[in-house]
């Protein structure tokens, strides 16, 4: 059992450092691209959260966390297709419904079915954000967020049991810190928007689960998350050599508490990598507390 992992990544997305003002949170800004939830014929504006421009991080609104008197709320069946309308064509986007009301915000990476075509899978129906996290070749960040509904008739709350939940695994065989993820780097994210970037000694985090076991996510500790976007990627193996297509997370920048960071899918595996692929410390990616979610 790993109750805490202490780890300092020397790594950075220089375009998007920032000093960050607690005067600026929540401030309007007039310039943020719009960008749109469509499904079904239906569209809806999603709300921006977050955005970083010129070194400046602005938080410009906080997630809903329950519907507002009178709202509409979209309703969308589990596992359907949604995609989203960016008004300028990001460099990368990543989709994610985020639970802001359990314990930890939890993340739900969605299955990328097209450029900016996801699945909205859930573990089970109920009020969730759907949300995008935005990145544009100038440099820009943005997040985006919209309340939805997921529905699914099929599913009977009542046959879920405690195997379906997803718990810490506390056997982990080893851990180590190690490599260059230059090679991920480039394959992820080689976009315009990393002008610099220094490596460390230790730049991925290596984990040895001992033998195959369904892992289904991370619950992981930040360095100052609540004012900071940290990207990263996970990647599993069943030997250790030949690993899957990365998963990309980043934090939604609204805790200082750890948060969880679950897969579209589970997977079966005995290895797995947490690598960075950037943050806005300038002193690279803080690991501060890290479990592994499985079954």
């Amino acid at each position: 059992m790993i109750p805490s992992i202490v780890i300092t990544f020397a790594f950075s997305l220089g375009i998007i450092n920032v000093a960050f003002n607690q005067e600026n949170a929540f401030a309007v800004n007039h310039n943020i691209p719009i960008t749109s939830l469509e499904y079904n014929g239906g569209k809806i504006d999603l709300t921006p959260l977050i955005n970083i421009k010129d070194k400046i991080l602005t938080k410009i609104n906080s997630p809903e966390i329950e519907p507002e008197e009178n709202s509409v709320i979209y309703s969308i069946h589990n596992g359907d297709k949604i995609s989203f309308n960016l008004d300028e064509k990001p460099s990368r986007v990543d989709a994610f419904l985020v639970d802001y009301e359990a314990e930890f915000n939890t993340l739900y990476a969605l299955e990328k079915s097209g450029d900016t075509e996801f699945i909205a899978k859930a573990p089970s129906p109920g009020i969730y954000n759907a949300e995008i996290h935005a990145l544009y070749p100038d440099g820009e960040y943005t997040s985006y967020s919209k309340m939805i509904k997921i529905e699914d008739d099929e599913m009977d709350l009542l046959q879920l049991s405690s195997q379906d939940n997803c718990g810490e695994i506390s056997d982990i065989d080893k851990v180590t810190a190690s490599g260059n993820p230059t090679n991920l780097l480039n394959n992820v994210m080689n976009q315009s928007i990393i002008k610099e970037f220094t490596l460390g000694a230790i730049d991925e985090l290596n984990i040895d689960l001992g033998q195959n076991k369904d892992v289904c996510g991370l619950q992981m500790g930040l360095a100052n998350s609540e004012n900071d976007i940290n990207f990263f990627a996970v990647q599993f193996s069943n030997d250790g050599n030949k690993y899957e297509d990365p998963i990309v997370f980043s934090n939604t920048g609204y805790s200082e508490a750890p948060e969880i960071y679950n897969y579209p899918s589970s997977i079966e595996a005995k290895f797995l990598k947490v690598v960075p692929l950037g943050s806005t410390l300038e002193k690279g990616f803080g690991i501060e507390d890290l479990k592994i979610l499985g079954r």
